[in-house]
């Protein structure tokens, strides 16, 4: 015989339900109201502003042009229509132009440090004022924030085809990214696949909730690991070093010297060393592979390894590799003193020395 639940019960049994539906509701609403008063709190401290990256069929990813803060210390990070840090597109090389032009990673970009605080705004500015004040210099910042050694040889082949910059100087700077060297490889649907997470992490890179605690508060010990899991596809911070492929690389190196020779371009190797890094300690494979390279092909190289080992690291680095301020201070004038001793400076330079000393003895 079934027991009937009498109209009393069934009321309270409902209202009972009401109400855990009602907390329910109000709980998410109390959890979303905080969670739209953080976002727009952090915002205001510069959260949410951070570079996003949008997919990109021959380079994988290149940042989005616009204005918006480095992660760490906030500065002001700006990128053209060309994916180069500066605010205005680069045109046409006009008569009277030396142009010298950087590719790397995110040490080359600037990581930290303002627009006018990264080494290529250094070199600039030193350019600018060395005695050859006949020729204007510009000095271009095509790095981009994680690109391994053969994105960096990429764009630099996508920037030479383009015939617009017409570099005098091209700047290839060794990369620390070489666990994402083999993703220049992915074709098909894996390329398909890797253009979506880097969609997905530009969506997540607009949240100031996500820079705030991913790229912040955790940043070392998620987000990397998250980096990693949208950009190679797993959680293992090696994930892409188990077989280094190092003919891949050779190829690459000897592909940016062919490029550079064929549009009448200097390239200048850039070495760039880790914290604590001393010329007696053994070398990365690549970074052994580059030196060998440049003695072999006679590519002039600016080794920092040496040049920093000797002083203050805290001071010239902000992380374990990322340079500082100062750093980028040092990597100017490191690469002056090479840029000054190039035949296409001394060709452009060295008529004006001769004209201003014809000037003086006719006087």
């Amino acid at each position: 015989m079934s027991q009937v639940t009498s109209p009393e019960k069934t009321q309270v049994k409902s209202q009972e339900k009401a109400q855990e539906k009602h907390g329910f509701l109000k709980a998410i609403g109390l959890l979303f109201g905080f969670c739209v008063f953080l976002e727009l709190f952090l915002r205001l401290f510069g959260y949410g502003n951070y570079t996003t990256y949008r997919p990109d069929e021959r380079l994988l990813w290149v940042p989005e042009a616009g204005h918006s803060v480095t992660v760490i210390n906030h500065l002001p990070e700006t990128f053209n229509d060309q994916g180069f840090r500066r605010a205005e597109d680069v045109t046409a090389k006009q008569p009277g132009e030396f142009r010298v032009i950087a590719f790397g990673d995110s040490s080359t970009q600037g990581w930290g440090v303002g627009d006018d605080s990264h080494y290529s705004a250094d070199l600039e500015k030193l350019l600018n004022h060395t005695g050859c004040t006949a020729r204007r210099f510009e000095a271009i910042d095509a790095g981009v924030n994680a690109y391994p050694n053969a994105l960096v040889a990429e764009k630099l082949k996508e920037v030479l085809q383009d015939n617009v910059v017409q570099p005098d100087v091209a700047i290839v700077a060794y990369s620390y990214n070489s666990n994402f060297e083999k993703l220049t490889k992915l074709q098909g649907p894996d390329r398909e696949a890797f253009l979506r997470r880097v969609k997905m992490k530009a969506i997540l890179r607009r949240s100031a909730i996500y820079n705030f605690v991913v790229e912040g508060v955790l940043r070392r010990l998620v987000y990397y690991k998250l980096r990693h899991v949208i950009m190679a596809g797993t959680l293992s911070s090696m994930g892409g070093m188990e077989k280094l492929d190092m003919d891949y690389f050779n190829q690459g190196l000897q592909q940016s010297l062919d490029l550079t020779r064929a549009h009448h371009v200097q390239l200048i190797f850039l070495m760039l060393g880790s914290k604590g890094q001393t010329p007696t300690e053994e070398l990365f494979p690549f970074q052994k592979a580059m030196l060998d390279f440049a003695a072999k092909e006679h590519v002039p190289i600016v080794n920092m390894i040496p040049v920093v080992s000797g002083k203050d690291q805290d001071a010239v680095f902000l992380d374990p590799v990322h340079p500082s301020v100062e750093g980028h201070e040092i990597i100017a004038e490191q690469l002056l003193h090479t840029v000054e001793n190039l035949p296409p400076y001394d060709e452009v330079c060295s008529s004006t020395t001769k004209s201003a000393v014809a000037a003086t003895t006719t006087r």
